[in-house]
């Protein structure tokens, strides 16, 4: 009989022991340190996305052009604090995403090094080899089945290319911009910013935004990408005037639109206040099981007497992530004993086993502070679960209650932090629960 297999797990929180058939290697035991460049092959015709292993430096995206139809590129940094403790952070313009779970070690069946990233709270993973600073494999959702090829290399610090082409126009300001899908259209804000060639910013819409995106304007062609972990969005586009933009918007595997925008310094989103109302002024009331199974109401006495936050959400919104952070902070640098926080989250999954699992690690992740309720399955249906409202627009969406357990308002959507309507929802907020607290 073999000796038993021996690995190392380097995570981000510390050491952890897992069965697996990695074995540690001593010869390289460590991913490089610094920072990487990946690429998300999201296009399936394009021969490299089945071929990744053997795609050279020689050619790469990064010199004779500018963007390779379909490839989404991002940057990472790989960091050790100690010799036993790596962390990996996604890199989005002004923000970063840490992997909350990192495998690695060498894998006999194929005699190479081998690295799990893990981004618990969405329930996703890459998986690649890893040979002479580069690594080969994929980002897996198992949620939405996908498996889309991920290449990363070593010491590349750029996103989209190290061109400098001059811009044709500076598109920095408000753009109102439709993506059309289909018969489908729905209506966003274009928000950038541009210095030199660097472009960030995101689109805003009524259910939400599109995350922090960050990339070039390369003469009259716009390329920008986000990956968070759970969400991969890849914008490419051309100027076509100086008040003219066109496009095309890729979204994971399967998600595929085109765009079209005006310049319009003046565009403002709908009143969030305005596009859900309550069907009566009568009391909510609700009860669902928390991620341990126990049975959690509204008219518990934990609650009794506060007024009520309730956050409908789901474990793999990423508008919902950015609340959830939100309300993390708030609560944080507001203690108070007359407001109650409650989330309602709608699954992907009807398995009870699996849904207390994506509940348990969301909260133990996010560090939320408040109950997490499953409420039942994403869908047309989700709307019956929630009768004191006319409709779920949009994941997430807050409900105040005052402490008589009446609706208040309700807020559709979110306004992130990429966007330039987070500061006045902050303050629209503090304000609220100020009131509802005080009376």
């Amino acid at each position: 009989m073999s000796k038993p297999l021996k690995f190392l797990i380097l995570l981000a929180f510390g050491v952890t022991v897992l069965s697996s058939c990695l074995t540690t290697n001593q010869s390289y035991d460590r991913l490089m340190p610094g920072m990487w460049r990946g690429e998300l092959f999201l296009d399936e015709n394009n021969p490299l996305s089945r071929n990744i292993s053997k795609v050279g430096n020689d050619q790469d995206i990064s010199f004779k052009n500018a963007f390779t139809e379909g490839v989404l590129p991002f940057n990472f940094e790989v960091t050790y604090d100690d010799k036993d403790s790596m962390t990996i952070d996604l890199i989005n313009g002004d923000e970063r995403v840490r992997a909350e779970e990192i495998l690695y070690g060498w894998d006999k069946r194929i005699a190479k090094d081998t690295v799990r990233i893990n981004f618990i709270a969405f329930d996703t993973y890459i998986h690649a080899d890893v040979e002479d600073g580069i690594m080969t494999g994929a980002w897996y959702n198992p949620r939405k089945g996908w498996r889309i090829p991920f290449r990363g290399i070593a010491g590349k610090a750029h996103r989209f290319t190290l061109l400098k082409d001059v811009p044709k126009s500076d598109i920095s300001g408000k753009w109102l911009t439709v993506f059309k899908s289909g018969e489908d259209a729905d209506t966003a804000i274009g928000q950038f910013t541009t210095r030199a060639n660097h472009l960030t910013g995101t689109f805003a819409s009524p259910t939400g935004d599109y995350g922090f995106l960050e990339g070039t304007v390369q003469g009259d062609r716009i390329f920008m990408s986000n990956f968070d972990g759970g969400h991969a969005y890849l914008v490419s586009g051309k100027i076509m005037d100086d008040t003219h933009l066109e496009g095309t918007f890729m979204s994971g595997k399967t998600g595929r639109a085109t765009w079209a925008a005006v310049r319009d310094d003046n565009a403002r989103l709908p009143d969030a206040a305005s596009l859900v109302s309550a069907r009566t002024g009568n009391e909510v009331n609700f009860s669902f099981p928390d991620h341990e199974g126990r049975l959690v109401s509204l008219k518990d006495p934990q609650f009794a007497g506060k007024a009520k936050v309730i956050t409908l959400m789901g474990t793999w919104c990423p508008n919902c992530k950015d609340e959830s952070r939100f309300l993390v902070d708030y609560l944080r640098a507001h203690p108070n004993k007359d407001l109650a926080v409650i989330a309602l989250s709608f699954e992907a999954y009807d398995d009870t086993s699996k849904v207390r699992s994506l509940l348990t690690n969301y909260k133990r992740v996010m560090e939320l502070p408040y109950p997490v309720l499953w409420a039942g399955k994403v869908g047309k249906d989700a709307a019956s679960k929630v009768p004191f409202i006319t409709e779920i627009r949009a994941y997430p969406t807050m409900i105040f209650l005052d402490k008589n357990d009446r609706i208040v308002s309700i807020h559709t959507g979110f306004s992130g932090p990429a966007t330039k309507e987070y500061a006045a929802f902050k303050q629209e907020f503090a304000h609220r629960i100020e009131q509802l607290t005080r009376s």
